[in-house]
């Protein structure tokens, strides 16, 4: 059976994908307040995938700390 990503870590670390992503967003939608319509739709959805995927390297690189701490 091949191992799960990150699965050596508690539930609450899991968390950190989703809490940057929301970041990511927020960040993404105060850059574009004062653009027009196509900026607002697409650039803080790009800033929830960038953010999120950032979370997942995040988590993987605790993974390993604590992977090789034991």
């Amino acid at each position: 059976m091949e191992p799960r990503y990150a699965e050596n870590l508690s539930w609450y670390y899991h968390t950190i994908p989703f809490i940057t992503g929301i970041i990511g967003l927020f960040l993404g939608n105060l850059m574009v307040e004062n653009s027009g319509p196509l900026l607002k739709t697409i650039f803080p959805a790009i800033g929830l995938i960038i953010g999120g995927f950032g979370g997942l390297i995040l988590l993987g690189i605790i993974s390993d700390k604590v992977d090789n701490n034991n």
